[in-house]
C-alpha cells in the first residue's frame, strides 16, 4: 500500500487536473451547436457526479486511520481508474 500522505497528494494533484480538463471541455461544449451541447452536457454531469464522489472518498480517506486507510485505497484507486477511462473518452469526442 502506498503511503496515505503520499496516495492523498496524488490524488489530489490528479483532481485539480481533472477539473482544470473539465473546465476545457466546457469551454468546447458552449462552441457545438444545441443538439451536441445537450448531449455534452449529459456527459459533463456524469462525469462532474463522478468528480463530486471522488472528492468525498478523497475526503473520508484523509479522515481514515491507518487501517481503514488501507482498506478504502483500492476503492478509491477502483474510482480513479474508471473515472480516468470516462475522461479519456470524453477527450476524444469533445476535443477532438
Amino acid at each position: 500500500m502506498q503511503d496515505p500522505k503520499e496516495f492523498m497528494a496524488k490524488a489530489q494533484a490528479q483532481m485539480e487536473s481533472w477539473t482544470a480538463e473539465m473546465g476545457k471541455m466546457q469551454s468546447k461544449m458552449m462552441e457545438a451547436g444545441a443538439k451536441g451541447q445537450a448531449e455534452m452536457a449529459k456527459q459533463m454531469d456524469s462525469l462532474n457526479e463522478q468528480r463530486k464522489h471522488a472528492e468525498a472518498q478523497m475526503e473520508e480517506l484523509g479522515k481514515a486511520n491507518m487501517e481503514a486507510a488501507k482498506e478504502m485505497q483500492a476503492s478509491v484507486q477502483k474510482m480513479w481508474t474508471d473515472m480516468e477511462a470516462q475522461m479519456k473518452e470524453m477527450q476524444k469526442k469533445m476535443m477532438g
